[in-house]
């Protein structure tokens, strides 16, 4: 054979593979519809399984597509349905009728000491994925939490490394602590510092009566129940890594006068322009937040291994975080590691535990961000002989920023163990007995030292100082609870629980310090190398205790009627003999409307349910136990001839035995619907939430001996208002999701008790001056002070105005608003005259609404989300530009707009400090709403087929930017204060370690 005509057969050989491969091409088409309606499904998405061939149904929900021999699978989807495999066959037609998903409706909702179905559920109850919470590059799950569920206002307590949240569920119902309790897979803790954000599998937060309840004393002020990840039972076992990196900033800085604008406010106030003969060569100066703040790491690491059979479950994970602060000198680092397993012995006994080890350490920086704000920008951060610069020019008040960042030294390290171990029996067939008992120990230890310095006259240590401090805390919680469900003739469906609980907390601590010590090495940093002739020490304990007895009934007729009852009892060693008891009950019912028979054929609603429910709640949470009479014991008394000083003990707080728990009654009526496939779906909730009896101090005659007045109940208060939700998914190849939340709420205090008027806080920091008045028919914490209406222009204008005395022109003009009566008792008309009875209200700290909204896409690995919160019409006191020891740095908009002569300006006042234009005003409250880009991320994950070759069950990288943009009117770095979740004291700037925004990249690997 020639080679002209192997040429020949090589080519027919060819042509005919070719033509064998084309005509094995299966032409299959077909068209999809709802199982029910029988509506065509338009864009639903036909994959050929194990190979990335597919098409979409046309607007018949119709499709066509070519395989390769017939016996392949197709993967029909579309959203709100459940997906659906289909083996051709040879099938050259094929109509797919595709079922709704009602995965909305049997999702499990975890609730306390259970869970429901989303379906059977009366309660209002928000849940957030894990996925969302751990978008945030946070060691805190609480301000992970903000904006995400409605009727849920999240306050970050500062920007400082490791700092938490306070979390107000539904306004503020109470005087006293109004934080919610906290129940990690099952544990009642008070806060959630130490726990691992990517450790947590589901949370959810208990709003009304119906799903609070169940906690009774401590639970009106809302719940957040979180479980964390468990083990699965498929045999297989998963390792993940996730790990980010990344630089914070602070998130803006406050616009200050430079050095030369300083000058020239300088020379007006003293009246002499020799002062500075010349503020215009002073340029820029130093802009004092540059020298503080820095551009600081954040990094976190988390390793997890999970997984088990039908007998056992694992998940073990270790995280470790590592924040530095953008203020110098301060960082967070932590170490967690997370135990959680589950052993089936038999098939009636399981056993498990859920312990977390977190281990932590805090750099703390000296508080200058005040001193900053403060300091005079003309002055260099050290002088020409490298020494840091002398303030005291304008003033012994100011301090040299950066040389308290230098010699201020503290550190903090702390341990904590939480956990529980448990078993689970089954009994019958029916019943299943739990037992567990879980504890919460924790130790701090604190650290601060301070060398020799001089500064200044005001700044300056002449002995070396050294403070210890050492603290620990026990908690344990026994609970033995017997839950019963049951479901008979596809009709009846019951989940009851019924259980007893003990709980006790324990803490001491214990302090020193010494001065004069013999070294400055960590070797030497210890008590005894200091001059025992300058010690200072002292110490204290604390304890309560806690039983209960508990019950809830859940029942659903028909996946229709829904009735809930709830009911406990807690006995509390807070509380004397007579009301050491409360009982505290709810009750609810839901009515599943889109299930009833006669909207079967209807098109509009794919999930409609109404619910209401009413309950009565209580509140343990206060500063004392005002059943028990408190004695301190650090004291000295003089007696004897000749006299000598002997310790000695006094009455600090009389007991009241009478004193009952506070009260909350709650009302919700709830809506409950979706629509369009469920692609669209929401909530509604009215609620209104009345606390009586809240604990309160009232007076009593100086001499009966007692430093603080007696607790009684005496106070009440009530928040009503709405809760939204609603959320949009959709698509299939390109997939979008689109989701909002807001409340409105209204507070206000309904009755004060008797000798208690007003409760006057909020101390702005100087002179005494109280910032805040507490009234019958006012906010908790409300603001109050003078209102301004303008500025004195000229003499005339004082002497045809009511006026304070002393005032001179360019001073605040105050409104006259009040005279008093001949009993005392203020008309509410002016008298001529301006004084305290001209203060009135000036704004309220609790914002009038609270928001967030998400919106995500994903196509073709690539994701991309963004977040955004806020709040409206609340508002905030810039407290720090009204305190003035001394001549400190003005806000921009001072030099700007202030008034320099007849007629310059009616908004701000001439330059001046301390005295009439430093008043608790309006001209220093400012308006604390705010929309703030939370979150921005972009991700792409690897093809799973891909993934599959390499050995890897996901590989995803993404970026994320956080609170990158924030839209506000106020002038300082944020207007969220809490002040240490104080309720009389929020929304008070005194000057705070501002929050963060940051750029972080990440990537998360699973094999």
């Amino acid at each position: 054979m020639n080679k002209k005509h192997l040429q020949k057969i090589l080519f027919i050989t060819l042509l005919f593979s070719i033509s064998q491969s084309l005509f094995a091409q299966f032409q299959v088409s077909g068209t999809v519809t709802d199982a029910v309606t029988k509506e065509a499904l338009i864009g639903a998405s036909v994959l050929v399984k194990g190979v990335r061939q597919s098409t979409v149904t046309d607007v018949e929900g119709n499709f066509s597509l070519s395989v390769k021999n017939g016996s392949e699978t197709l993967l029909v989807s579309y959203a709100g349905y459940k997906n659906q495999e289909v083996i051709i066959n040879e099938k050259r037609q094929l109509n797919i009728a595709l079922d709704i998903d009602n995965q909305l409706l049997s999702d499990v909702v975890v609730v306390g000491y259970g869970s429901v179905k989303k379906s059977d559920l009366t309660g209002a109850v928000g849940s957030v994925k894990a996925k969302e919470l751990a978008q945030i590059p946070t060691s805190s799950v609480e301000q992970a939490l903000q904006g995400r569920v409605a009727g849920v206002q999240v306050i970050p307590t500062s920007g400082e490394p490791g700092s938490g949240a306070i979390i107000r569920i539904r306004g503020v119902g109470t005087l006293n602590n109004a934080s919610p309790i906290y129940v990690v897979d099952g544990l009642i803790l008070d806060d959630i510092k130490t726990l691992n954000v990517n450790d947590i599998e589901s949370l959810e937060v208990l709003k009304d009566a119906s799903a609070t309840a169940i906690y009774g004393s401590r639970g009106a002020n809302g719940v957040v129940i979180i479980s964390t990840k468990k083990g699965s039972t498929d045999g297989k076992t998963t390792i993940s890594l996730s790990s980010y990196y990344g630089t914070q900033e602070v998130i803006r800085k406050i616009d200050l006068v430079n050095a030369s604008e300083f000058a020239q406010m300088y020379n007006e106030f003293k009246g002499d322009a020799k002062k500075f003969p010349n503020p215009s060569a002073l340029g820029e100066g130093t802009n004092w937040q540059d020298v503080i703040f820095d551009v600081a790491p954040i990094k976190n690491l988390q390793l997890s291994a999970s997984g088990g059979t039908e007998k056992s479950t694992f998940n073990i994970s270790a995280g470790y975080f590592k924040q530095n602060g953008i203020l110098i000198g301060s960082d967070f680092e932590q170490m967690n590691l997370r135990m959680n397993a589950a052993y089936k012995l038999n098939r009636f006994l399981k056993v498990g535990h859920n312990v977390n080890l977190a281990r932590n350490s805090n750099t703390y920086a000296s508080n200058v961000v005040t001193g900053a704000y403060r300091m005079p920008p003309v002055f260099a951060e050290k002088d020409s002989s490298g020494k840091y610069s002398d303030p005291t020019f304008f003033g012994t008040a100011i301090g040299n920023p950066a040389a308290s960042l230098e010699y201020y030294n503290s550190i903090g390290k702390g341990t904590r163990v939480t956990g529980e171990l448990y078993a689970e029996i089954k009994i019958l067939k029916d019943f299943t007995f739990r037992s567990s008992f879980g504890g919460d120990l924790q130790s701090n230890k604190t650290r601060t030292y301070e060398p020799t310095f001089k500064v200044s006259a005001s700044q300056v240590r002449t002995q070396d100082y050294l403070s210890l401090s050492n603290g620990k805390s026990q908690y344990w919680q026994l609970e033995n609870t017997i839950a019963y469900n049951k479901e008979w003739r596809k009709k009846h469906r019951i989940n009851a629980v019924a259980g007893y609980t003990a709980q006790e907390w324990t803490s001491e601590f214990i302090y020193a310090s010494r001065e004069k010590l013999i070294g400055n090495s960590d070797e030497l940093l210890f008590i005894d190398a200091g001059d025992k002739t300058t010690s200072v020490n002292g110490g204290g304990a604390s304890a309560w205790a806690m039983i209960s007895y508990l019950g809830r009934v859940n029942y659903s007729l028909l996946d229709r009627y829904l009735f809930t009852a709830s009911v406990r009892r807690d006995g509390s060693s807070r509380f004397g003999a007579n009301n050491r008891f409360g009982n505290f009950h709810s009750l609810a019912l839901g009515w599943n409307v889109a299930n009833e028979p006669f909207m079967q054929n209807q098109k509009v609603f794919d999930r409609l349910k109404i619910r209401a429910s009413w309950g009565v709640l209580g509140n343990d949470k206060t500063v004392i136990y005002p059943g028990i009479a408190t004695i301190n014991s650090g004291s000295f008394a003089v007696f004897g001839t000749p006299e000598k000083l002997v310790p000695a003990a006094t009455l600090t707080a009389i007991a009241n035995p009478g004193v009952k728990w506070e009260q909350t009654k709650q009302t919700d009526f709830g809506l409950e619907f979706g629509i369009l496939k469920n692609r669209l779906s929401g909530e509604i909730d009215y609620f209104n939430r009345i606390t009586d009896g809240i604990l309160l101090d009232v007076p009593i005659p100086n001499f009966v001996g007692s430093t603080q007045n007696p607790i009684v109940n005496a106070a009440k208060v009530q928040n009503k208002g709405w809760d939204f939700t609603l959320n949009w998914r959709d698509g299939q190849k390109f997939k979008y999701n689109i989701s909002a939340n807001a409340s409105k709420i209204h507070n206000e205090v309904l009755a004060l008790g008797q000798g208690k008027e007003a409760i006057f806080a909020g101390d702005i920091g100087e002179g005494g001056k109280l910032g805040t008045r507490t009234v019958v028919g006012s906010g908790i914490g409300d603001f109050y002070g003078y209102k301004v209406i303008g500025i004195f222009q000229n003499d005339a204008d004082i002497k045809n105005s009511p006026t304070h005395q002393n005032v001179k022109p360019g001073d605040l003009k105050f409104a006259d608003l009040n005279s008093y009566d001949k009993d005392g008792k203020l008309t509410g008309s002016p008298d001529g005259k301006v004084d305290a009875a001209d203060r009135t209200y000036l704004g309220t700290p609790i914002p009038k609404w609270i928001f967030g909204a998400n919106i995500g896409f994903e196509f073709a690995g690539f994701d991309l989300s963004a977040f955004v919160s806020g709040q409206k019409g609340n508002s905030i006191i810039n407290a720090k530009a009204m305190s003035r020891f001394a001549v400190y740095n003005w806000e921009q908009n001072f030099y700007d707009n202030r008034w320099t002569g007849d007629g310059t300006s009616n908004t701000v006042p001439r330059v001046t400090s301390q005295g009439h234009n430093y008043q608790v005003s309006d001209f220093f409250v400012q308006d604390a709403s705010f929309l703030r880009l939370r979150t921005l991320q972009m991700g792409y994950s690897l093809p799973q087929n891909i993934c599959n070759r390499l050995k890897m069950s996901k590989l995803r990288v993404y970026a994320t930017g956080t609170n990158i943009w924030t839209m506000q009117k106020y002038t300082g770095y944020s207007p969220e204060i809490a002040n240490g979740g104080n309720v009389l004291d929020a929304n008070i700037d005194r000057g705070i370690y501002p929050i963060a925004k940051s750029w972080v990249f990440g990537i998360d690997v699973g094999f």
